[in-house]
């Protein structure tokens, strides 16, 4: 595995933290202190960035997958916004 590769599967894996813990705030009601790293947007430019490093074949489908959770998320915020 290249070292591009490595780096994309780790920030894939920390996005995909994210977005869970996300979902289980927003589910919760628990919006808190709202600062730039709770919102949907944030973690949409981190996986652009991801993705703009050239994702393998191999890893789109979870970078797609992870785009339509945050599309999800950003839909149930801005409704109860």
């Amino acid at each position: 595995m290249q070292q591009n590769e490595v780096l994309a599967v780790q920030e894939l894996a920390h996005i995909r933290a994210m977005i869970l813990h996300l979902e289980h705030v927003i589910h919760d009601n628990d919006t808190g202190q709202s600062t730039p790293v709770t919102s949907p947007d944030y973690w949409r430019a981190r996986l652009e960035m991801v993705q703009a490093m050239g994702l393998p074949p191999a890893l789109e489908p979870q970078a797609r997958a992870l785009s339509a959770r945050l599309d999800a998320l950003r839909a149930t915020s801005c409704s109860r916004a």
